[in-house]
């Protein structure tokens, strides 16, 4: 199954020379790398990896790492939220760290504050199949143990939309450290055939009109979704 990917830091254009170090990290993004093959790396020879039960689940998944050096500092409390990244600066912070999930409105009444990370994955295809987001659960790293990634699917043949890295942080005062090419999510595709990636541009358009499809009717079900998207290309 051929499957269409892209990378995106950016959702409009940068100020320079911001913008031409965004399109340098975007352009050097390699595409998903499987999970199966990064164990066997550091887990060589490990029972498991001969079980069936476990390849068979972890068939077609992959893990999405991290392009840059990222150092939170998080401090929340009842009034406030403080998110500081001392090893990038403010116009890099505003652009790619997402605190629209700080708001109480977001927020409701959790003990467990949410960040966003807009490190933008978006995959295409003409053949129905879900994809599934869920946490590095097999990779140990100091995001893996101090956060709780936000898992979601859906069928990337009806319904187009970038993949955001959110996540719940365990404790409301702590340091996160990040580096680059630590794992911060997995990306399973539910099907048997094997996935194989072409890099494309940013489906901007398509991307937009699925957003705007959204805005109009917030939280519908999926299957509304889908639905929506259809009768939009049959011009209904």
């Amino acid at each position: 199954m051929i499957c269409e990917y892209a990378f995106s830091l950016r959702t409009n254009h940068w100020p320079d020379p911001y913008d031409k170090w965004a399109q340098s990290i975007e352009s050097e993004m390699p595409v998903p790398y499987p999970v199966l093959q990064e164990f066997k790396k550091s887990r060589e020879n490990t029972v498991f990896l001969k079980c069936p039960a476990h390849t068979d689940y972890l068939k077609n998944t992959f893990v999405f790492k991290s392009p840059i050096d990222i150092h939170f500092n998080l401090d929340f409390d009842q009034e406030n939220a403080k998110i500081f990244c001392k090893n990038i600066d403010q116009t890099i912070f505003n652009n790619i760290v997402d605190l629209r999930f700080t708001s109480r409105d977001n927020m409701g009444n959790s003990e467990y504050p949410i960040i966003g990370l807009d490190f933008l994955n978006t995959f295409v295809s003409d053949q129905p199949v879900t994809v599934d987001i869920t946490p590095a659960f097999m990779n140990h790293n100091d995001f893996v143990q101090k956060t709780s990634v936000i898992p979601g699917s859906y069928d990337i043949s009806k319904w187009t939309r970038p993949i955001e890295c959110v996540f719940e942080v365990r404790n409301k005062k702590c340091e996160i450290d990040i580096k680059k090419n630590d794992a911060l999510y997995y990306i399973r595709f539910r099907t048997n055939d094997k996935i194989k990636f072409k890099k494309m541009n940013m489906p901007w358009p398509e991307i937009d009109i699925c957003a705007d499809l959204r805005a109009e009717a917030p939280f519908k079900s999926l299957k509304y979704r889908y639905r929506q998207r259809k009768n939009f290309n049959n011009g209904l």
